[in-house]
């Protein structure tokens, strides 16, 4: 498709806020904020639809060849412009708040509270349906009160009262509260000496709470029912849940017709918040006055997860369609982590500083809790394993030639079409002689990386700056996306060739199995012109190791002296050159790894600037 797309945009804000002090109580205040957001977008397309052809016969000696339309079916292929409206989005946001105040020393003691009252409210002027169309709005009242002794001792309470739409009214409010406690022991008298010429500041600290969530599930209002009466969507058979009984017409001429009703949702006023216990405990210490260091361990416990039922009965009569929507809060989860903070100045001479920080995060989590049929095998279950570990098929390399895809073990995946010779070939883990669904085991890492890490410097000579960053991840999977399917509005973009006429990768031209190169361990399967449903299951064939490490930014500069911009009326004035995304460090070669498996993806940039910093 050829032409070209256009858009507009605009935004509105506008905020009032009012402070007030209360001096009839020293150290009580006031202060409200209203503050209301519009926004609006469209943006529209107008394009042809190009002819395709392939080369069909060629005489190299004469020159004379034949063409083949390849896009030959109706409406594949037009040369005049087609209009098409496009997204639009149009919405308001107001948000109300008002905060009470107050804080107050006497001695050694310092005492503070708070209490914070919240309202926001959300309405689409695009939406496509009634219960989108109500305005979404949330009510909330939290507070904190704290206390703190000779700046040693340190105790905090906080809490929330949380109201959501979404729930039934005896669900609808949540309270989660939070305590903590510091301690800052470098301020204690007996942190005297050799040590404190040292360790010149050393605090603990930790805290747990109760932490609720309301944005769960896909259902606006889950204690109603959600019910299409004359669903006329039934008629169009690409529709969601398609099903050609549905409606009944009455008639030869001018006939009319009645479509039958689709529930989408039954009532289910149980549903309520997804809890969480969190509990951390960190060390803050600062060594030699130069060194600061910030360590953290957390431990996370949620529970109430809102989950899909994992085995309704057909006797209890539920629709078909309502299926999706059947949900509870019976999940529970747990994560742990560590959290590290580093940063470290120190000026070596009179005209040299430098500084470095640096920062890594490492998590791990598991399911302690979700609804499972009754699998055959052990390994199937998700109980124990992070959440969303990928589940898949081992491959174990690609058929020789189709004598031996005939002669394995069956693996047909739903379109009926056997595997031939440069198909992947997949383990039969059970042995029972056929390669389905329950050969599928755990296989690599979630795509949400369980390390993260930065680190970066800065240095200064004179009138010159150097400075750094780098970022990277580690233990993290993808999967190469091996379809032909593209949502470009979900970020998905698959690599298939030839497909919808889509475009071949150098990286599977130069290697790919064929007749000529029967390469078992070859990086794509055969070619085909159509999809070869049994290469695109998940499986470890497509797997990669997401991490790597980036040069994130780079820059040098250099700043006048004083002496020299002062004439031009100047405060300074400094030069520079930057860049962006400058160098990667992957096993994963074929495109940046931070994009996954979604090769075809618009691809992150390398940027560089040049620039000039001028202050008057």
């Amino acid at each position: 498709m050829d032409g070209y797309k256009s858009f507009s945009e605009s935004r509105m804000s506008a905020q009032f806020e009012l402070t007030q002090k209360m001096d009839f109580i020293p150290g009580l205040s006031f202060h409200g904020i209203f503050s209301t957001n519009r926004y609006s977008y469209f943006d529209l397309t107008r394009s042809y639809k190009p002819f395709y052809y392939g080369i069909g016969f060629s005489d190299p000696k004469t020159g004379f060849y034949t063409l083949n339309w390849l896009n030959n079916k109706p409406g594949d292929a037009q040369e005049f412009l087609s209009y098409y409206p496009g997204n639009k989005t149009v919405y308001t946001y107001l948000y109300l708040q008002g905060t009470l105040d107050y804080s107050h020393s006497f001695g050694k003691h310092s005492v503070g509270a708070t209490v914070i009252g919240t309202r926001q409210q959300t309405q689409y002027g695009d939406a496509n349906d009634l219960l989108s169309s109500l305005p979404y709005r949330n009510l909330g009242v939290s507070g904190r009160a704290s206390y703190s002794f000779d700046s040693r001792y340190f105790m905090e309470f906080n809490f929330g009262y949380n109201g959501s739409e979404r729930f039934a009214p005896n669900h609808r409010y949540g309270f989660f509260p939070t305590i903590g406690a510091g301690w800052v022991i470098s301020n204690e008298k007996f942190w005297d000496g050799g040590i404190a010429n040292v360790i010149t500041r050393l605090k603990l600290r930790g805290s747990y709470g109760l932490v609720g969530n309301d944005n769960i599930g896909n259902q606006r209002f889950f204690y109603l029912s959600s019910v299409t009466p004359d669903n006329n969507n039934q008629s169009n058979s690409s529709a969601p849940n398609y099903n050609p009984l549905f409606y009944s017409s009455f008639g030869n001429t001018n006939s009319f017709t009645l479509y039958g009703t689709t529930i989408q949702a039954y009532p289910n006023p149980d549903v309520t918040w997804e809890r969480s216990k969190k509990s951390n405990i960190a060390i803050e210490a600062t060594i030699l006055k130069d060194l600061s260091i910030t360590a953290e361990i957390y431990h996370e416990s949620r529970y109430d997860i809102l989950i899909s039922r994992g085995y309704i009965p057909v006797s209890v009569g539920i629709e078909n369609t309502a299926n999706a929507n059947l949900q509870a809060n019976l999940g529970k989860a747990t994560a742990n982590g560590l959290d590290l903070n580093l940063t470290y100045n120190q000026r070596i001479s009179k005209d040299l500083t430098a500084q470095f920080l640096g920062n890594l995060t490492v998590t791990s989590n598991k399911v302690v809790y979700t609804e499972e049929p009754q699998y055959k095998y052990g390994y199937e279950y998700r109980k124990g394993k992070p959440i969303n570990q990928p589940y898949g098929y081992i491959a174990e390399r690609l058929f020789v030639d189709d004598k031996e895809a005939q002669n394995a073990p069956p693996q047909n995946f739903g379109n009926g079409i056997p595997p031939q010779g440069g198909d992947i070939k997949y383990r039969d883990i059970n042995g029972d002689g056929i390669v389905d669904g329950d050969d599928q085991v755990a296989i690599g890492l979630p795509q949400t990386p369980q390390i993260i890490y930065g680190f970066g410097f800065s240095l200064q000579y004179k009138n010159f700056d150097l400075s750094t960053f780098f970022q990277g991840l580690a233990r993290e999977s993808f999967f190469i996306n091996p379809t032909a399917n593209t949502d470009i509005y979900n970020g998905i973009y698959g690599t298939a060739p030839f497909v919808n006429n889509a475009q071949l990768l150098k990286a599977y031209a130069d290697n790919h199995w064929s007749e000529g190169n029967q390469n078992l361990y070859a990086l794509y399967p055969r070619l085909s012109t159509f999809n070869a449903i049994n290469n695109q299951q998940t499986s470890t064939w497509w797997m990669r190791d997401g991490s790597f490490l980036r040069l994130k930014s780079a820059e040098v500069g250099y700043s006048f002296p004083r002496r020299w911009i002062k004439r031009a009326y100047m405060d300074n004035a400094r030069v520079y050159i930057s860049g962006l995304n400058l160098l990667t460090f992957s096993k994963f070669k074929l495109w940046d790894p931070e994009m996954a498996g979604q090769g075809f993806g618009y691809p992150i940039q390398r940027v560089f600037n040049v620039g000039l910093n001028l202050n008057f």
